[in-house]
């Protein structure tokens, strides 16, 4: 495996081929736009996108005649050669969607996690709403991904010991899926899944993607790779312990981060402070009317991320922290706190903290899309061989791809996207 991004090591020409499709994703380039883009000559770009209208991944339109010349042939990727499963297994519900080659979702379905059932109740409950999705679809599906809680053995594909999700200890996962789906599995931690979407919307090199949940974790990408460390344990932001005489964690350490600054554990600083049980939002809507102990709910978790963000800071030296998942649309009443401990706290040279910028990522749940892109990824790298399609053209801007058909949604709880 590649020491940085934990992916299996990919020849040049596989390189240039997911190089190509990532840049098409973007927009759709002409073939001498494309072959600067890649450092490629006309032959050798001839050759690779050859293959992928030969497989049905691009689509190319017919030139069109100018005064002079003609206008070059856009590329595009084919939005219905292929589908990909992304699912977001979560604590309490789990989040399975169907993506196209675009990445673009096209159906959503949640459903409970099973959380205390046991372990077989849980699998059940996601492979049957994994069947239905499948039995969805309108294209070929040829990958899945799932993003976990960790920690997780990567090598086995075996999730490990989540704190906050007791059913999910030591399930071989990807060899279970693998062998009831008869599809490719690709298992990735929650916070580095939602890294890697995120790596879509931004040009930074080096960054941090603070996942805010029950649990928190970090995605750290380094060089626009997402870092896992030797065993594939990077990231546990939420055990770094704060206070070694704090309150117990769930994973056997004491003053652990997210017992502090998790989603849940902000519902219960606030009901020790009120004896009043409120769930997340309502005590956010509290604290932005002024509630002094909502705000300190908040202040407090706050202050803690600023602690832990300093020490990642200090140590990564990273464009951007970047805030995500459900507890990141409070950010609003986080953010102050945790930016007065960068500017006060992180090594003082330049002036680190003060210039460090902080972002909000604005989707709800990046992490479905994450597990989704790490299908992707290897669709893209040519490790999924994909059924026989034949290579189609566009006449006049015109696709002449085959059309798929939809069906209509009859799960209460799924969402289908245009």
């Amino acid at each position: 495996m590649d020491s940085l991004s934990g992916h299996r090591p990919a020849d040049a020409r596989r390189l240039n081929r997911a190089k190509a499709l990532e840049l098409l994703r973007v927009m759709p380039r002409g073939r001498a736009e494309l072959a600067r883009a890649l450092g490629l000559s006309k032959p050798a770009l001839g050759d690779l996108v050859g293959d992928l209208i030969e497989q049905g991944l691009l689509l190319e339109a017919a030139p069109t005649p100018i005064q002079r010349g003609r206008h070059p042939a856009p590329l595009r990727i084919n939005p219905e050669r292929f589908c990909v499963v992304g699912i977001d297994l979560s604590v309490d519900e789990s989040e399975l969607g169907l993506y196209n080659p675009l990445g673009q979702p096209l159906r959503i379905l949640r459903t409970p996690s099973g959380l205390g059932k046991g372990p077989e109740v849980v699998y059940r409950q996601l492979l049957e709403a994994a069947r239905q999705l499948l039995e969805q679809a309108s294209a070929p599906v040829v990958a899945v991904g799932v993003a976990s809680p960790g920690p997780i053995d990567f090598a086995k594909g075996t999730i490990l010991a989540p704190p906050h999700f007791p059913d999910l200890h030591h399930m071989p996962l990807v060899e279970r899926l693998q062998g009831d789906l008869g599809l490719p599995v690709y298992l990735e931690h929650d916070s580095a899944a939602a890294a890697r979407r995120f790596l879509r919307s931004t040009a930074a090199e080096n960054f941090i993607y603070i996942l805010l949940h029950r649990g928190i974790g970090a995605g750290l990408v380094v060089g626009r790779q997402v870092y896992r460390g030797q065993h594939g344990f990077a990231g546990e932001l939420g055990h770094v312990s704060l206070d070694s005489e704090g309150e117990p964690c769930p994973c056997g350490n004491r003053g652990c981060l997210e017992n502090v600054a998790g989603t849940t554990a902000i519902e219960s600083r606030y009901f020790r402070l009120t004896r009043e049980s409120l769930p997340l939002g309502a005590i956010a809507q509290r604290a932005q009317g002024g509630d002094p102990l909502a705000r300190l709910a908040f202040e407090q978790a706050g202050r803690a991320l600023g602690w832990a963000a300093v020490n990642l800071v200090n140590l990564f030296d990273p464009e951007l922290l970047v805030l995500g998942g459900p507890g990141a649309a409070y950010a609003d009443l986080l953010i102050p706190s945790l930016r007065h401990h960068l500017n006060t706290r992180a090594y003082p040279y330049l002036g680190w903290g003060e210039q460090l910028h902080i972002l909000v990522d604005p989707l709800a749940n990046p992490i479905g899309p994450g597990a989704a892109e790490c299908a992707l990824e290897a669709v893209y790298l040519g490790e999924i061989p994909l059924p026989q399609a034949e290579g189609r053209r566009l006449k006049s801007g015109k696709e002449t791809a085959p059309s798929h058909g939809t069906q209509a949604s009859t799960n209460p709880k799924e969402e289908r996207h245009a």
